[in-house]
């Protein structure tokens, strides 16, 4: 059940008195008077710049709100700490978990059908920021507003890692910032180092070079490893595959695989737009060129020396195989090191498991002039405030944003549960600081070299496409590739293919 004020005139109405009311307008506001949002209850005690910070805080005490956001870690600890937020600010905020596709519905109907059912979204950057950007509140006027409380290390662009600002908080357009970076899944390499070790000899005797994972290895390479193990598996040894992909169900994870490789070579992106940015009007594709059909080939090559459940395996089935001893490396986000790292549940752990970024391009596969790159991408989850809701529920709902992405908070989850953090800041701190190394108590701070440090960073950052039929763009790229790996197609078609149906998309 939901928090009731004991003063609250209404605490849920239908569509038709609310619309009697004044729709989305909370008016009349003055001191204990009340608004109303379709699942919230909004009360304010007026404040002035010159007031208290204690009692910015409170201005909004006795209100709630329903914040909608994937089952992600840092959902779970906030959810946790709760009532620290309660004590802060008197408002009581109910947090609504689920699977990132349900939460892409629930949200997608509330905002486009003029509700404000939830008034704080988790604003995943491509499948729910590309499509629903223009129904979210623009929160640049509230940077700095004098009667609201403020984060002391602000919100510009350097107090987070490099391009998350952009990654969830702008689309289409610069001017604007509608989401704050509120957690982080960024890719990089698991690899198992002690199968390294053991099996390098033979390897280099085959292949004439070390078995070894850095920053430096291609694609190319990790082609090889996945070979040499598939081999020896297949000889009667005792070893797992070397490699599996994202594919499964999920079209945005296989899209994200499969974008991991084609960037790598040559910074060959989707459309040729601002890949941080997005466009509206993104114009023709550049699927169906020669390096589209050539990494296409490649990227069948590896799915066929890779785990044969591979066409099954989604993220979370793909990390399930790494964790029970099946394969011997992925690419997967950092966000999965707590769990590779905890012996209860995974037989990589215990100083088995390496991490560094994702596998450079190969000089030999580039076709159009690029460079070779560490092709990185990730998804940045934001927090974003539901323009139908009133002007209080807003500013209440900015309060939780900002005080939910601070560095406190993004400290506790990660020492909790094994968050990410989005601020710089909190991977300054000294035990974060201590905790890249073995013996840690941050499992997930082993991997902050190989993210933090190099694969967010450009040239090797990949962020798009954001476009606003994002969503279908990732089923066509996952239906189109499945159809390549169970050899329906071949890369040729794959890629002519998408060329045709991407262009219709996008009505060029």
């Amino acid at each position: 059940m939901f928090y009731t004020p004991k003063n609250a005139l209404y605490t849920r109405i239908n569509r038709r008195k609310f619309l009697e009311l004044g729709g989305g307008a909370a008016s009349l506001l003055g001191a204990g008077s009340l608004g109303v949002g379709l699942n919230s209850v909004i009360m304010r005690t007026p404040v002035q710049a010159a007031s208290s910070d204690d009692a910015k805080w409170k201005q909004y005490s006795g209100s709630k709100l329903v914040f909608m956001s994937e089952n992600t870690p840092p959902s779970f600890a906030i959810r946790d700490k709760i009532k620290e937020f309660y004590d802060l600010t008197g408002i009581t905020v109910e947090i609504m978990t689920d699977d990132l596709p349900v939460v892409q519905q629930k949200v997608g109907i509330d905002l486009r059908g003029g509700k404000a059912d939830y008034v704080l979204n988790y604003v995943q950057d491509k499948p729910i920021g590309a499509p629903f950007a223009d129904y979210y509140v623009d929160l640049s006027p509230m940077f700095g507003d004098a009667t609201l409380p403020q984060d002391p290390e602000g919100y510009k662009d350097d107090v987070w890692f490099e391009n998350f600002l952009t990654a969830c908080g702008r689309y289409y357009s610069a001017d604007k910032v509608v989401a704050l970076p509120y957690d982080a899944a960024v890719a990089l390499t698991f690899y198992r180092q002690d199968l390294f070790e053991q099996h390098g000899k033979d390897f280099e005797a085959e292949y004439k070079y070390r078995l070894e994972f850095t920053k430096d290895t291609t694609w190319k390479n990790v082609l090889d490893i996945a070979t040499f193990f598939k081999k020896l598996k297949e000889s009667g040894k005792d070893v797992p595959y070397g490699y599996a992909q994202h594919q499964g169900t999920f079209a945005w994870t296989t899209q994200l695989d499969i974008q991991r490789v084609m960037f790598a070579h040559g910074r060959w992106i989707d459309f040729p737009i601002d890949d941080k940015i997005g466009s509206k009007t993104p114009g023709k594709t550049n699927w169906g060129d020669k390096q589209s059909i050539l990494m296409l080939q490649k990227f069948k090559d590896l799915a066929d020396v890779s785990h044969p459940d591979n066409l099954a395996n989604g993220t979370l089935e793909l990390n399930s195989v790494y964790q029970s001893g099946n394969i011997a490396m992925q690419v997967q986000y950092h966000e999965f090191a707590a769990s590779i790292e905890d012996p209860t549940k995974s037989r990589a752990s215990g100083g088995k498991t390496g991490y560094a970024p994702c596998p450079k391009g190969e000089a030999s596969w580039i076709t159009n002039g690029g460079p070779a790159v560490n092709g990185c991408n990730c998804g940045i989850g934001g927090i974003g405030i539901n323009k139908n809701a009133s002007k209080d529920l807003q500013r209440a709902a900015y309060i939780f944003a900002i005080w939910s992405t601070s560095k406190n908070i993004q400290y506790d989850v990660l020492k909790g549960l094994g968050g990410t953090p989005t601020r710089k800041s909190v991977v300054a701190l000294p035990d974060v600081k201590a905790a890249r190394q073995r013996p840690t108590k941050m499992p997930n701070a082993l991997t902050f070299d190989a993210v933090y440090d190099y694969g967010i960073k450009d040239p090797h950052f990949v962020l798009g496409p954001k476009i606003p039929e994002a969503n279908e763009y990732h089923t066509l790229i996952a239906s189109e590739t499945q159809k390549l790996l169970s050899n329906s197609q071949s890369a040729e078609e794959t890629a002519k293919s998408l060329q045709s149906q991407l262009n219709n998309l996008n009505r060029v």
